[in-house]
């Protein structure tokens, strides 16, 4: 006889009586990060605490939410969004200490597989995608000929942005050019992944209206 199945194991790691959320873990799978309420100053600060247990370290302590942490590879440091002075990227050690300002107006930090980079979007529906030195300097712009693009995410080598976006100014889900796209840093001609079509094809719908990227695996080259 077949043996039994296992399910999966659920360990449950917050247990805070506000809101916890957008959880990441650290690249040698030992530390939690996420976005909280639990200090009870009415706003989400970074926390960062052990998956073993022990007690939650609180990394940011702004008046304004800050939210969407991100490991760097190495797992010394974190990226963050924050709604102070307009909103930004921040990054600051895992141990607290001084919140570094990156990039204004940016959300969805996330550092390049080398940690020498940061992949970040702006605005809504119309978002715009940048890359900024992990240590400081000019943003840069990436896909200027597209009207929208957002959500991106890296390539496992560190050598392309996968994201979705479209290059019809006048951006809907019948747009022409409305899919998911694999681009190069240099802006090199853009490959279409044919994603949404696929999406239509298979007679799936997501409930936010766009199914967007999230992870480029680099074991299997999957999203």
């Amino acid at each position: 006889a077949a043996p039994p199945a296992q399910g999966p194991v659920l360990t449950r790691l917050t247990s805070d009586s506000g809101l916890t959320t957008q959880p990441a873990v650290s690249p040698k799978g030992d530390l939690l990060a996420y976005a909280s309420d639990r200090s009870g100053d009415g706003n989400l600060d970074i926390w960062v605490q052990q998956i073993g247990g022990g007690q939650p370290l609180r990394l940011t302590r702004d008046e304004a939410d800050d939210e969407e942490p991100a490991f760097s590879p190495d797992g010394t440091r974190i990226a963050f969004r924050s709604g102070r002075d307009g909103g930004g990227i921040y990054t600051v050690s895992i141990l607290g200490g001084d919140e570094r300002l990156l990039a204004r107006e940016g959300r969805g930090p996330r550092f390049s597989p080398d940690g020498t980079q940061i992949l970040y979007r702006t605005g809504k529906d119309f978002g715009k995608v940048y890359v900024v030195p992990s240590t400081g300097g000019a943003p840069r712009q990436l896909r200027r000929d597209f009207y929208s693009a957002r959500n991106p995410v890296w390539s496992p080598d560190g050598k392309h942005v996968l994201f979705h976006g479209s290059q019809d100014r006048n951006e809907d889900i019948g747009a022409a050019s409305y899919d998911w796209w694999v681009s190069s840093l240099d802006d090199g001609r853009p490959v279409r992944t044919g994603a949404v079509a696929f999406f239509r094809g298979q007679g799936l719908r997501a409930a936010t209206r766009v199914f967007l990227p999230d992870l480029w695996l680099p074991e299997t080259s999957e999203v």
